[in-house]
């Protein structure tokens, strides 16, 4: 077998953010479920760091923490290398490693008070699944989380026969071409067999959602010869081995029983075994990817130290998000479930988080909350919101430092480079732009003349070979491309500047 032990090399994996990832989320998603972890001076690895743009981000919003990505491919990590450099980034660095040869002797990195692993522990192969495994066992730190996203049964088992049939078709073609010719045949197998649609009823929609998915993603998801979703109780049992003890979810909406169907609450949280509660709750949901939380030694708080901590964390309203329409809820896609919040609810909430922009602190809210039912449900709802993107945790002070690398990155995005969250360095976290936000953001923090900017937008966006978009159709008017770059312009300077500028995002 090559250097890949199976798994797909031939193209490199896209440029992800993952919030659930970011030091301050896993900070907050500890603290809610019991556990006391580091939130600064801490050291973070991304075992299987891709492209790395996900880790930088982490680093340029943690200036006093470090940060080490490993992965197996060198264009990842070549890119990953370059992108630190150019934004200035001292406190990361990417090593090319195998975790075969890190599980032997992993003491060249050190150890590390986070470790993650964003969705490679079921693309790799049975051997390599377990090398890693004990390479975060021997590299975790004593009271460090190891965060473990991952496919699960049975959410996934109706994608197997699509995906079994691009590894047939990956035989005789090249990669893209398995992947088309598979959802292809598949989509017209179950247009006439009832069947295969019947006993796999989640086939047809998985096959719409590949619809303008990224296709780096795609190619890495179903082209790999030992994808393999697993049971929540075989990673529970594997990581169990090295000493590492389930803590609870990092989706922060999951954290709470109501992702969990009403009728089967009772059942999956009166469980007392960790693995059949974990178990019941995938089946109850359908559960096809986890983000799960692993200690090495719960550090649990003594007495009031955990509502005082949860108390004191700030949190601000995201006005970039839309909220719910009148009369309507507040919708949260938690595992395979859609949850409903209430919208009086949650706009109260929103609405004096917006009253400063730096947002509120959780014990605030509680006690301006008059109904009992409504105050004891406020962290519960914070964490449906953060999931949601309607609020940002704020972090004790922003990155010193964080804004100039944000300009950085924007000069990149500006050149082309295919990157789409801007990091917040007052929130620890990041947010999506579109490519013209991306542009007039350029322009913002280069100082450009508010009046020169709109003709400045669509020089840029010609020079990417970009266009400008109305109701979904490409705008060829001189006059209407100039109307709309304007809209754009003062839409960003009025609206989404001012929330930037907030959370940390400053002119250098």
């Amino acid at each position: 077998m090559d250097w890949g032990h199976g798994y797909f090399t031939q193209t490199g994996y896209s440029f992800g953010y993952y919030p659930e990832t970011m030091p301050a989320r896993l900070h907050w998603a500890a603290l809610v479920q019991g556990h006391q972890a580091r939130s600064a001076g801490f050291r973070y690895l991304d075992a299987g760091c891709g492209q790395g743009y996900n880790l930088i981000v982490a680093a340029l919003l943690h200036p006093d923490s470090e940060f080490v990505g490993v992965d197996f491919m060198p264009r990842h990590i070549a890119h990953a290398r370059h992108l630190a450099e150019r934004i200035g980034l001292s406190n990361v660095v990417f090593v090319e490693g195998d975790f075969t040869a890190l599980a032997e002797d992993p003491s060249a990195l050190g150890m590390f008070d986070y470790i993650v692993a964003h969705g490679i522990s079921t693309w790799i192969a049975p051997a390599i699944r377990n090398d890693l495994a004990r390479f975060v066992g021997r590299a975790l730190a004593p009271g460090g989380i190891y965060y473990n996203s991952y496919n699960t049964m049975p959410g996934w088992l109706a994608t197997t026969p699509l995906q079994h049939l691009v590894l047939l078709e990956q035989e005789r073609g090249g990669p893209e071409a398995a992947l088309e010719a598979a959802r292809r045949t598949i989509a017209t197998i179950v247009a006439s067999a009832p069947a295969l649609a019947g006993a796999l009823p989640g086939l047809k929609s998985r096959l719409d959602s590949i619809e303008g998915q990224d296709s780096s993603y795609l190619l890495q998801e179903y082209n790999n010869l030992y994808w393999g979703p697993v049971f929540v109780t075989e990673m529970i049992e594997r990581m169990a081995g090295e000493k590492l003890d389930y803590l609870g979810t990092a989706s922060l909406a999951e954290v709470h029983p109501a992702a969990v169907p009403a009728d089967l609450r009772s059942l999956v949280e009166g469980e007392k075994s960790v693995k059949i509660r974990e178990q019941l709750r995938d089946y109850a949901i359908n559960q096809g990817f986890r983000r799960d939380l692993y200690v090495k030694g719960k550090l649990p708080f003594f007495a009031t130290r955990q509502d005082q901590l949860i108390r004191a964390q700030r949190f601000a309203c995201n006005p970039l998000a839309a909220r719910a329409e009148e009369g309507q809820p507040y919708k949260i896609k938690a595992g395979g479930v859609e949850l409903h919040g209430a919208a009086p609810f949650y706009n109260e909430l929103l609405d004096r988080m917006a009253r400063d922009p730096g947002g509120c602190t959780v014990g605030a809210l509680i006690d301006a909350v008059e109904d009992p039912a409504f105050k004891a449900a406020v962290v519960e709802t914070l964490c449906m919101m953060v999931h949601g993107g309607w609020a940002l945790p704020q972090l004790a002070e922003a990155a010193p430092g964080a804004s100039l690398a944000a300009g950085r990155l924007a000069e990149v995005v500006a050149e082309g480079a295919p990157y789409r969250y801007l990091p917040l360095p007052a929130a620890g976290s990041a947010i999506g732009l579109n490519d013209s936000d991306w542009l007039v953001l350029d322009l913002m923090i280069k100082g450009t003349p508010r009046e020169q900017m709109p003709e400045a937008l669509l020089r840029a966006l010609k020079t990417l070979n970009r266009v400008l978009l109305k109701n979904g159709e490409t705008v060829q008017s001189p006059e209407e491309m100039r109307a709309i770059a304007q809209e754009t312009v003062d839409d960003f300077a009025e609206n989404r500047w001012p929330f930037l500028r907030a959370q940390g995002v400053e002119p250098v």
